[in-house]
């Protein structure tokens, strides 16, 4: 058991610290000099949409696909490798590390994104099909409503539902194709669930009826070259 514990320890630190490249804030550097922090600007976060509204499509891709891969990257190798798999545990384990690592990243201040891309990368890991309805939904939503905040919550809820009813199903049916693990479950409940807690204040724009719609002007100072966007994740 100790071996064990000391196996996931160490897994979350590294998918922790993996999580923690602030790819949105070093673009952001990177393109407009060392006086330069995206965090205060638009959602005063560091993930891709706040970035497309700061800098452009072009970083905003770069900065996504980097996220992306920061759930990816870690979920996987735990996946693969046979020590750090620890009977399903450590995928899970690694995803919601890395998901917290890009929120509260410790190399700027703990001061981050929402976790939508790099969760969305872990759970691509653990649940393909999830993921494919998530991204159905989420996308269908934003192009309905052209809210991105409630496209990323839909989408959340989405991976959540899906959870328990595959595992479920798997359980009935072990030949099930989308079957999940317990602690893959368990990643998609709680992941996913941070990352609507980490947009109560989308939530409570959008019900209040303030919330920037997908092609809105943002409010940041006219130096700054703008692409139009809503709050990013």
């Amino acid at each position: 058991m100790p071996d064990i514990i000391g196996v996931l320890l160490l897994t979350a630190v590294i998918a922790y610290l993996w999580g923690s490249i602030p790819s949105g804030y070093w673009m952001g550097k990177l393109l407009r000099g060392s006086d330069f922090d995206i965090r205060s600007y638009g959602s005063h976060k560091t993930g891709a949409t706040n970035v497309r509204r700061t800098l452009g499509n072009g970083p905003a891709l770069i900065v996504f696909l980097i996220d992306l891969s920061k759930g990816i990257g870690p979920a996987l190798i735990a996946t693969l490798v046979p020590t750090l798999f620890v009977n399903g545990w450590g995928p899970s384990v690694a995803g919601l590390a890395a998901l917290l690592g890009h929120c509260f990243p410790i190399f700027i201040g703990f001061k981050g994104g929402r976790g939508v891309s790099t969760g969305a990368g872990a759970a691509l890991v653990l649940s393909p099909f999830t993921i494919l309805l998530a991204a159905i939904t989420a996308f269908s939503t934003i192009a309905i409503s052209r809210y991105v905040s409630l496209g990323s919550i839909i989408g959340a809820l989405t991976i959540m539902v899906c959870s328990v009813v595959f595992f479920v199903i798997g359980r009935l049916d072990p030949s099930f194709f989308a079957r999940v693990s317990f602690p893959q479950m368990l990643f998609m409940l709680v992941g996913p669930g941070l990352v609507i807690l980490f947009h109560a204040d989308n939530i409570r724009r959008l019900l209040a009826g303030t919330e920037s719609k997908l092609g809105g002007k943002p409010s940041v100072p006219a130096s700054i070259p703008v692409t139009t966007d809503e709050p990013a994740h």
